[in-house]
């Protein structure tokens, strides 16, 4: 497939060689995006399943090497597998392709980590000479060397070695395993189904990892330093070096002969039907015709949409004293705005969901955060005043060219609601819309709460969208379309430099609550003044103590901080107080979990992890008794004094359980 490639072979391999450049050269990368696209839309799985052990594989070596990653995708196309890959820490993202066309839409937008793009993503025929002499650390390949000719494989192979760092690896997700090549289709102008251990350089070690892919099989490759040709079995993409399970070149044929006999009965059936080549050729058309009118289609959709936004505001009835829209927004205030720094500097690292979006509100600073906070990418957007349709249509546009498989709506609002009607309207079921409320049943003496709420069960029961989840347990008893599992919110990522010293003892506390009913300020403040281990309180929230109630310790008020500002009133405070009387997963108490600073907060209701030792030690029962409020204080102070490595363990080991359940649920939601 490649110039460099000089390995002689049949005239008709040559033929068909041809054929097969001509037909990547001259196929468009935004077409093949949209082919993928209904592909997976119709069910197909073995895409997410590529994802997953490339992501495990990446991770692990990166890990092991402990060390930034420099991965090279052979055969990168439009950047299906940069959209997550480029996402993993300390991994640096490198493709090349031969096809511009195929390239134009990854070279247009790449993912922000691959800048500048001129120098991540290459094309070119001569591999060697357009890499100009670049090696990486692990090279990898996705059904790309099942359209090159048996006869180039060798070279194609041994092409790929020079490009891998000696102690790297190059790793093949390619065909399922088979004991000698053959000629399977001319779907894309030629599909061959190659033996690759036949094929294996001299000093390479090859790892078969069957059942990884449903219709692929994995193939790790390494150096040996002349150890001649060895095999291994694979056990798994967290184990790319593992050589405890040797095998021979016999038993890896004998793997082979199941999807050997599939392909036989192929063949067989072929040679009696004349016309079989002409229809995959009709069939390859059909599709590429399908994914041509979805394109040209959703292009109409997207056009279309002001006439239909423009009805659906026509049925709002707005309240008699609703203040008049704001104008059209300027620069300095988009209303959409894509993984800016607040939303992704402290996201936990998650590459399994490179391709998940989250959507919320600028202005709703705890949902902000707890969206923020989870893996995955960011997309902002106004609460205080009506989107733009240009703004739609470009967070429409977003979703499309980021490759997002999945779209989660945190909170909901007028413009939240135009945003999903807008995201099925145009992608169809390409993209998965999901919600979750961030409230709890409490608030719902609020009826425009109540209304929103009742509004996302509504479409959650029409298919509008795919998934209703909530953070507060057991509101799925209100209506079966709600997913039953409480969805966990998770701390903020931040490295060990950032956290607080517990050995630091400052007799201080932080209120960071507004002064309302459910937050419940009165009573954090008095428990706060009855304390002796205490000198200073600082408070975010705006009130007035009458003198009589006037204290011995300092109240200092501090204006609504920033994040950053926030972050560092906690790790100068040697507690958090929190015990609100009505609650949804505290952002302030993850907060200050994640920089080593303990809070106090109400139930949770978080089923098993209430019983985790540090639960059980913050959590407070009798929320509105001030002196109840107080104990709990006292004993987590004194804990801090007496033992701080203690209850420095105690919070590191409920922070481990904690993300590795809420990454659980998570997954388990959007894949519901």
């Amino acid at each position: 497939m490649y110039k460099d490639i000089k390995t002689e072979g049949p005239e008709g391999g040559a033929a068909q060689m041809s054929e097969s450049l001509q037909y990547w050269k001259t196929t468009s990368g935004h077409s093949y995006r949209e082919l993928i696209r209904i592909r997976e839309a119709q069910g197909n799985s073995a895409y997410a399943q590529q994802e997953r052990a490339l992501t495990s594989l990446i991770q692990t070596e990166q890990k092991r090497l402990g060390r930034p990653l420099n991965v090279l995708e052979f055969g990168c196309g439009f950047g299906r597998h940069a959209a997550y890959i480029a996402s993993i820490p300390h991994v640096r993202y490198h493709g090349y392709d031969i096809s511009e066309p195929m390239t134009a839409p990854l070279r247009a937008e790449p993912p922000p980590t691959v800048t500048p793009v001129e120098e991540r993503i290459f094309c070119g025929d001569d591999p060697l000479e357009t890499l100009g002499g670049r090696q990486f650390d692990l090279v990898f390949t996705v059904s790309t060397l099942i359209h090159n000719p048996t006869e180039r494989i060798p070279g194609l192979l041994a092409t790929l070695g020079q490009l891998v760092v000696p102690s790297g690896l190059l790793v093949l997700v390619e065909n399922l395993l088979v004991p000698t090549s053959v000629w399977d289709n001319s779907w894309h102008q030629g599909c061959w189904l190659h033996s690759y251990p036949e094929a294996l350089p001299e000093g390479w070690d090859l790892h078969h990892g069957p059942e990884v892919v449903e219709s692929h099989d994995v193939y790790v490759l390494k150096r040996n330093e002349g150890q001649g040709r060895r095999y291994f079995h694979l056990l798994g993409p967290q184990t790319p070096r593992d050589e405890s399970q040797p095998l021979t070149l016999d038993a890896l044929h004998l793997r082979g002969l199941p999807r050997f006999k599939v392909w036989a009965g192929q063949a067989s059936q072929a040679l009696g039907q004349a016309a079989v080549s002409g229809d995959g050729r009709v069939a390859e058309l059909t599709e590429r015709l399908a994914a041509e009118t979805e394109r040209f289609d959703r292009r109409q959709r997207l056009m279309g949409l002001s006439d239909d936004l423009a009805r659906l505001r026509a049925q709002r009835v707005p309240a008699p004293d609703a203040p008049l829209p704001p104008p059209a927004p300027s620069g300095v205030n988009p209303g959409v705005m894509f993984d800016v720094p607040q939303d992704t500097r402290w996201a936990n690292d998650a590459p399994r969901f490179g391709r998940l979006l989250h959507v919320f509100h600028q202005e709703w600073h705890g949902i902000r955060a707890a969206a923020g906070y989870l893996p995955g990418h960011k997309m902002a957007i106004a609460a205080e005043r009506p989107l733009h349709m240009r703004e739609l249509k470009s967070a429409v546009e977003h979703v499309e060219r980021s490759l997002c498989s999945a779209v989660i709506v945190h909170g909901y609002s007028p413009n939240a609601h135009e945003l999903i009607v807008s995201l099925r309207k145009v992608l169809g079921s390409s993209v998965r819309i999901f919600a979750v409320w961030h409230g709890s049943t409490a608030q719902f003496h609020y009826a425009f709460e109540l209304d929103c709420f009742s509004q996302l069960v509504e479409l959650r029961r029409k298919g509008d969208i795919d998934g209703l989840a909530t953070v507060k347990p057991g509101m799925h008893l209100l209506s079966e379309d709600i997913f039953p599992k409480t969805l966990l919110n998770l701390p903020p990522r931040v490295s060990k430099e950032e956290r607080a010293n517990v050995a630091n003892i400052t007799r201080t506390a932080l209120i960071p609550t507004p002064n309302d009913w459910r937050k419940n300020f009165f009573t954090n403040l008095f428990a706060c003044q009855a304390s002796s281990r205490l000198d200073d309180v600082y408070v975010t929230a705006n009130f007035k103590l009458p003198p009589v109630f006037k204290g011995t310790k300092r109240i200092h008020h501090v204006l609504r901080p920033s994040r950053t500002e926030l972050f560092d009133l906690v790790r100068d405070s040697d507690v958090v107080l929190n015990a609100s009387l009505s609650e949804c997963q505290p952002m302030t108490g993850l907060e200050a979990l994640s920089l080593g600073v303990p809070c106090i907060s109400g139930p949770l209701s978080l089923g098993a992890l209430d019983a985790h030792p540090y639960q059980r030690l913050a959590q407070v029962q009798g929320v509105d008794s001030v002196n109840v409020v107080q104990e709990a204080l006292e004993r987590m102070v004194a804990l801090r004094e007496t033992s701080p490595g203690e209850i420095e363990q105690m919070m590191e080991d409920y922070a481990l359980a904690l993300k590795a359940a809420a990454v659980q649920v998570l997954e388990e939601f959007i894949q519901s």
